[in-house]
């Protein structure tokens, strides 16, 4: 199977309807032309490669079982990006829970959950020590490289909080990175 030029050309939408109509040469294209983005985005935001693997491989499977219904939706790449955010968002909340009811129960010693810093990865470094709210914004920005509007459509936040929040993160990407220049 492969995915001929005229195909890689169509929209999300083209592209989601055709694979409605049995063109999976349709949902490969698709897959090639979100699969990295949603990874990086997923890993960056999880910090763990498993629940990454897991939250976009979902969110594929939701995109393919649901292709009829999903046909409507207007921007498809946010759409993913929502949906791979909620299911990470899902995943942690049942972690807290699952060790809040560790600790009640007095199952296990509690343990050190610190992630240790890769010196070798500056920048991921200082991406995990800007505040959850901007780092997703600037993830959102450069795995996905959705525009303002469409990381407010993913946050679920207003236009003028995702911008803020950008230009803080980069603000502090800045000074963390000794103000090199780009």
């Amino acid at each position: 199977m492969g995915v001929g030029q005229d195909t890689m050309e169509l929209a999300d939408a083209a592209l989601l309807s055709r694979f409605c109509e049995g063109d999976t040469a349709a949902f490969e294209c698709l897959y090639l032309r979100h699969r990295g983005g949603l990874y990086g985005y997923a890993l960056s935001l999880a910090l763990d490669a498993g629940a990454a693997a897991d939250a976009v491989q979902e969110t594929w499977l939701a995109l393919v079982q649901q292709a009829e219904r999903l046909a409507g939706v207007e921007n498809l790449r946010a759409y993913l990006y929502r949906s791979v955010r909620n299911r990470l968002v899902d995943e942690l909340r049942r972690r807290q829970r699952e060790r809040a009811a560790t600790r009640q129960l007095a199952l296990v010693k509690p343990r050190h959950t610190g992630i240790p810093a890769d010196d070798a990865e500056t920048l991921n470094a200082a991406l995990a020590g800007l505040p959850a709210e901007q780092r997703e914004v600037v993830l959102l920005r450069i795995y996905g490289g959705l525009k303002f509007g469409e990381v407010a459509e993913v946050t679920g936040e207003n236009l003028k909080t995702v911008e803020s929040r950008h230009r803080l993160a980069l603000e502090k990407l800045h000074e963390a990175l000794g103000g090199m220049q780009e």
